[in-house]
């Protein structure tokens, strides 16, 4: 699935993209997901999607093992990065019982 395009880069060397429209229908990648180029080469994960919701904003964490290649991918802004199509399941978020907490009773004299 086509992401969007390389915008640019954040002051913690995380690739900025501006997504391409996202219609109800499509599927938001999720944070974590790993990005590629049209190569197939793995670039990074998604740390982070924000701004608009039509049309937001995604941080992408580079892989370490890119360090060389990292202003060779930044000089193509306007590149297109993409995320692979799985087939897996939307996680269960797993909502845990939280033990109950001691309340705390002043003492009576």
């Amino acid at each position: 699935m086509n992401i969007g395009k390389i915008l640019g880069k954040s002051h913690s060397n995380h690739l900025i993209i501006r997504a391409s429209s996202w219609e109800s229908d499509k599927k938001i990648p999720d944070i974590g997901e790993s990005v590629y180029t049209s190569e197939k080469k793995r670039i990074g994960n998604i740390a982070d999607i924000f701004g608009p919701v039509a049309k937001p904003f995604v941080s992408v964490k580079m892989l370490r093992s890119l360090d060389t290649h990292n202003e060779e991918i930044l000089n193509n802004r306007g590149m297109s990065l993409y995320t692979l199509p799985s087939n897996r399941k939307p996680k269960k978020k797993n909502y845990r019982s939280k033990s109950p907490s001691k309340k705390f009773s002043p003492k009576k004299k």
